[in-house]
């Protein structure tokens, strides 16, 4: 769970679920080292869709 990320988490799900239905959609993840970027790619790796990363 991530804590004050809910806002963040709800764009992920929606992008997620909107691929699931068939709909293209990209989403850039950018920040400050320790923000929290990795743990919110962690949490959309976490479901049943495949996820590529790129470094």
């Amino acid at each position: 769970m991530l804590y004050g990320r809910a806002a963040e988490q709800a764009v992920i799900d929606r992008l997620l679920r909107e691929a699931r239905a068939g709909r293209s959609g990209a989403l850039v993840v950018r920040g400050e080292p320790g923000i929290g970027k990795t743990a919110l790619l962690d949490h959309a790796a976490s479901g049943d869709t495949r996820v590529i990363r790129g470094t």
